[in-house]
């Protein structure tokens, strides 16, 4: 089932990501995701302030919300994979990330949500369906 997470997050780019940074909240606009063993995958920087704050703290939400006005919202966790040929995956599914992370730059950290819970909301604000993965 987060494969319909991962479909509607794909589809509402870009979603808005949430870490903590000591006691105060921070929300970026992300557009990466990738599907890949059948987890959701997301990346960043390792230089960027996001990815420092998920290290020190992996705990992040996620939101969305589509052209009817319905929204997705994602809470768990997120962690970070070293793993050979996981950033050639990355690439091929944003070919634009080359120029982003050249060979000898800065270096992409890709890492997968674990023990999430997401939320399909409707316009009035109901819970319509919830999936935990």
């Amino acid at each position: 089932m987060s494969k319909d997470v991962f479909d509607f997050l794909a589809a509402n780019r870009p979603f808005y990501l949430a870490t903590v940074e000591g006691a105060a909240p921070k929300v970026r606009p992300m557009g990466f995701l990738m599907w890949h063993e059948d987890k959701i995958w997301l990346g960043m920087g390792d230089h960027k302030n996001v990815y420092k704050q998920i290290k020190a703290n992996p705990k992040v939400e996620i939101a969305t919300t589509n052209p009817d006005s319905s929204w997705l919202r994602v809470f768990g966790s997120l962690e970070f994979v070293d793993k050979p040929g996981l950033f050639e995956l990355a690439l091929e599914t944003m070919p634009q990330l080359k120029d982003i992370y050249p060979e000898g730059g800065p270096r992409m950290g890709i890492g997968y949500l674990k023990e999430a819970t997401a939320q399909f909301v409707n316009i009035r604000g109901e819970v319509t369906k919830t999936v935990n993965f």
